[in-house]
């Protein structure tokens, strides 16, 4: 199945090994579409874990991080809770567990919203907003690290294909 390939990890053998002796048992097997498929999740757990790892000294994980940065990144630094849900992918349930951690460490705070009271924005708070700005320049740096054995064709090739698979999914 991999003629060529670059860098064989021991961490995905068996799976790829699974993966080629169901394709030798059964005929029609798409081979290296689910070669490609589980090796994107395999690599989502590492990549999770990367992240995580910078962050647990920090007392927050990547799903905490990227609500900041979402709130960080808006005008008015404030967001509805449906909006933080329906950007990062977070059930209902999630996005209120993330909202109650954000405003339990004071990072944020709920706010009425004065149109429709059934409604609540959540506000970034200037102790959020130092909060992330101070972790800012380790989060880039660990960042650089990750990436830094891809050339910059590399990087945008695998930019190009993941968009491209996530245009596929319906995203």
């Amino acid at each position: 199945m991999n003629d060529h390939p670059t860098i064989n990890n021991p961490s995905f053998q068996a799976c790829e090994d699974a993966i080629g002796l169901v394709a030798r048992r059964l005929s029609g097997v798409p081979q290296q579409e689910v070669l490609l498929t589980r090796l994107y999740f395999h690599v989502q757990g590492y990549l999770t874990d990367y992240f995580n790892a910078g962050l647990k000294e920090h007392g927050i994980n990547d799903t905490i991080w990227m609500a900041l940065m979402m709130l960080y990144t808006r005008p008015d630094e404030t967001v509805y809770p449906s909006d933080l849900s329906e950007s990062l992918a977070f059930s209902r349930t999630n996005a209120t567990r993330v909202v109650d951690d954000l405003v339990g460490q004071g990072w944020a705070v709920r706010e009425a919203c004065a149109d429709d009271r059934r409604k609540t924005r959540l506000i970034l708070t200037p102790a959020g907003r130092a909060f992330i700005e101070n972790l800012m320049p380790s989060r880039h740096a660990h960042m650089s690290e990750l990436w830094n054995a891809f050339s910059d064709t590399e990087k945008v090739a695998m930019e190009s294909l993941l968009r491209k698979l996530l245009a596929q999914l319906g995203g």
